[in-house]
């Protein structure tokens, strides 16, 4: 949710980096210091083969034989599987520099998270471009793992061009090589940009998941609500402060979410409480130590070192006998988060195997009640294309149901601006619907604030527009507390409350959606 921290961070970096360890003299290409040189070897006998992306606008050489990914607008990836992937973002500056996106996306080379050690960093001159290349490494995670980086970063005019390698340690010179000859043949041509997409489809969609004891369902025309209210982290306590609520609103929530790092220890009575009342539990499973801000964990989960709390978490889930949601790393595309590929050289293939893991360990448990949901934030920050929430996706064969995030956060701090909710979800809804379309989506947390505008009108326009326009958002949950100065609660006016206890009323919300068997 913290949204502007990003500009917050990128501000101090800078600040500290003054006039910077990179700012060093260009130099010319063809004498890179090592064993890369820029010059094509002459005895190469690979064939190579021509990539034109136009809707990113650039044109390359590369070898015939890798596997070849365009992702309109957002990424180029070349990969030959147990030798070398090659990412290629086109990123326009607006209204930064391009030092200001090169220090900040490689934040975690100075910093040394998650293992990374920076071996080599220099600015040069690669065919008129003025450049920025790294190298690193990290820990490796497994034998396949690819754990060896080269990155060159070109400018080209109001455009920086990444191109971040990674490779194993017995083909990283070679690797490396190729990615010299690549960079050799690339040419920049005219974005054409990526077509709008098509309005979502229409969809008639029942959701029926049975438990031992109770079924959920949610028929086509429904959605149901749920919410978020204010407990101690690990213990729920739903029942001494959720109920004074619900009688006020004249309303049942059936649906709650909770929050779990790796020093939470849950109550299974707790939780067991949850369904003895005819309710369901999705639990956000965020892979740190709560409040470390520091820590970069996905390294020792995907290396086992929490197995023993993640089965812990999959045997208590797996007792409840009835369907329970884990999102798991939510919001993986907002540095505020840890697990962000930010934290990790910009690698988020490390997210992706720190996913699998967890899902995996969850199916030998016999979990088989937990519905895995995969939940970016509705904008990336920072907003690059190497942080974009497709990038993070770990699948379809392990993820259950889509999770969208998008908060109207008012005018609380000078970054924030007022958004109505059809602004925030329907252009989130159809680029949703266009990549995820088969799978059933929820908002597994919003809000509005207060301050900035109407929040009352604001609440009227999402209980209409669930009703009536995303019909493929089948769960629909408010996060109710006050976070900092965003006044997310919903009886922060009365003029707030009445809207939300209004918009209870309407059939579409009201109806039995946890079923005792």
């Amino acid at each position: 949710m913290r949204n502007w921290t990003w500009l917050v961070f990128l501000v101090l970096f800078l600040l500290a980096m003054g006039s910077g360890r990179l700012q060093q003299q260009p130099q010319v290409a063809g004498n890179i210091p090592g064993n890369l040189s820029m010059t094509p070897v002459d005895n190469d006998t690979q064939e190579w083969q021509e990539l034109v992306n136009t809707y990113d606008g650039f044109s390359l050489n590369y070898p015939v034989g890798w596997q070849q990914e365009i992702i309109p607008g957002v990424a180029t990836i070349l990969a030959k599987p147990a030798y070398a992937k090659l990412s290629i973002f086109a990123q326009p500056l607006g209204k930064i520099s391009a030092e200001e996106y090169v220090l900040y996306s490689n934040r975690s080379l100075q910093e040394g998270w998650g293992s990374i050690k920076l071996q080599g960093q220099k600015q040069l001159n690669i065919r008129g471009y003025h450049t920025w290349r790294f190298e690193w490494t990290r820990q490796q995670l497994d034998a396949g793992d690819l754990n060896y980086y080269f990155e060159y970063d070109l400018v080209a005019g109001k455009t920086v061009y990444t191109f971040m390698l990674k490779s194993n340690q017995a083909n990283f010179t070679a690797a490396a090589r190729d990615l010299n000859r690549i960079i050799q043949t690339f040419k920049p041509l005219p974005p054409q940009g990526v077509p709008a997409l098509p309005a979502a489809p229409p969809v008639q969609r029942d959701i029926a998941i049975e438990g031992r004891r109770h079924r959920l369902v949610i028929p086509a025309d429904k959605t149901l609500w749920g919410i978020l209210n204010p407990h101690k982290l690990g213990r729920l306590e739903y029942f001494t402060k959720l109920l004074p609520l619900e009688k006020e609103l004249d309303f049942k929530f059936q649906f709650l979410i909770t929050y779990a790092a790796f020093d939470t220890r849950f109550n299974f009575e707790e939780l067991k409480k949850i369904y003895d009342d005819n309710r369901v539990l999705m639990v956000a499973l965020q892979p740190w130590w709560y409040g470390k801000k520091d820590d970069t964990s996905l390294i020792d989960l995907i290396q086992g070192k929490y197995d023993h709390i993640l089965r812990e978490w999959a045997r208590q889930f797996k007792a409840l006998e009835d369907p329970v949601f884990v999102r798991f790393g939510n919001e993986m595309n907002g540095d505020w988060s840890t697990w962000s590929a930010w934290y990790y050289g910009k690698d988020t293939d490390i997210f992706k195997m720190a996913w699998e893991r967890v899902y995996r360990l969850f199916k030998a448990e016999g979990a088989n009640n937990v519905l895995f949901v995969f939940n970016p934030h509705d904008r990336s920050f920072p907003n690059f294309k190497w942080n974009n929430y497709l990038l993070y996706y770990p699948g379809d064969q392990t993820v259950d149901w889509i999770g969208l995030t998008g908060y109207n956060n008012g005018t609380s701090h000078a970054a924030d601006v007022w958004r109505g909710f059809n602004e925030i979800y329907e252009p989130l809804y159809r680029e949703y619907m266009y990549y995820f379309g088969k799978k059933p989506f929820m908002i597994t947390e919003f809000s509005s604030n207060e301050v900035g505008g109407d929040k009352a009108a604001w609440i009227r326009e999402c209980f209409r527009s669930l009703a009536t326009r995303y019909p493929n958002i089948k769960i629909a949950v408010w996060f109710n507390q006050v976070d900092g100065k965003w006044l997310y609660n919903l009886d922060s006016s009365p003029r707030s409350l009445a809207a939300y206890k209004e918009g209870l009323q309407d059939p579409h919300y009201r109806f039995q959606a946890v079923v005792p068997r």
